[in-house]
């Protein structure tokens, strides 16, 4: 069982935290409040402000996809964590509408503007951009493919390059070997040659001499 003083911690912290849920969520309907006004001109009191309009009111929620929860409740049942949402979150992640089409938008020169020649919400704004982004997607991909194209390109001209230097290597060590053996055979006959002209003489002067005959010495 829980001491007093545990007791009095629960509800000191229980009462704490009721209050900042309290804060934070007048400072959302005050934020929800203000957007409406600025958005669709419609005066209204921050109590007045739903998450769920009903068919009296004016106005309505569009939020982007994913966000669509955070209208699937009362803004009394909602957390802390819901109410900081919403308020960093309005007219970036959702904004308020008009509940019925009073005022459609519209396309003048190539800009999307509503009838009374305001700029277009943020959700026109965000379709917009995502067309955009598509088409940079699309360009994006086909300079992809043609930086590919250009690399294969570039690497079959590279490997042929590389093929033929290759070649031309092998062909110059031929060439370097092919010398080499000339050189050593051309050194061979050099000294053969030198050698024979040493011996001839020789040879002549003993042919010549009177003391060699036929039959030997004289």
């Amino acid at each position: 069982m829980p001491s007093i003083k545990s007791f009095l911690q629960m509800a000191t912290e229980k009462r704490k935290s009721n209050l900042e849920r309290g804060q934070w969520r007048l400072k959302c309907r005050e934020a929800l409040c203000n957007h409406i006004q600025s958005n669709l001109g419609i005066d209204l009191e921050p109590g007045q402000v739903r998450l769920q309009p009903t068919r009296d009111d004016a106005y309505a929620w569009k939020a982007v996809q994913g966000k669509e929860y955070l209208f699937q409740k009362n803004l009394s049942d909602h957390s802390i964590g819901a109410y900081k949402e919403l308020c960093n979150g309005v007219g970036v992640i959702f904004e308020a509408v008009w509940a019925s089409p009073e005022k459609p938008i519209i396309r003048v020169g190539g800009n999307m503007m509503n009838s009374n020649g305001e700029e277009p919400s943020f959700t026109a704004q965000i379709y917009k951009l995502q067309v955009q982004n598509e088409y940079s997607a699309q360009q994006l991909d086909l300079l992809n493919s043609q930086l590919e194209s250009e690399v294969k390109l570039r690497l079959s001209v590279e490997e042929k390059l590389r093929i033929s230097y290759e070649r031309l290597e092998a062909i110059r060590e031929e060439l370097q070997k092919v010398s080499h053996r000339e050189d050593y055979f051309r050194e061979i006959a050099q000294k053969y040659c030198q050698g024979v002209s040493k011996i001839v003489p020789v040879l002549k002067e003993m042919i010549e001499s009177p003391s060699i005959t036929e039959d030997g010495f004289i």
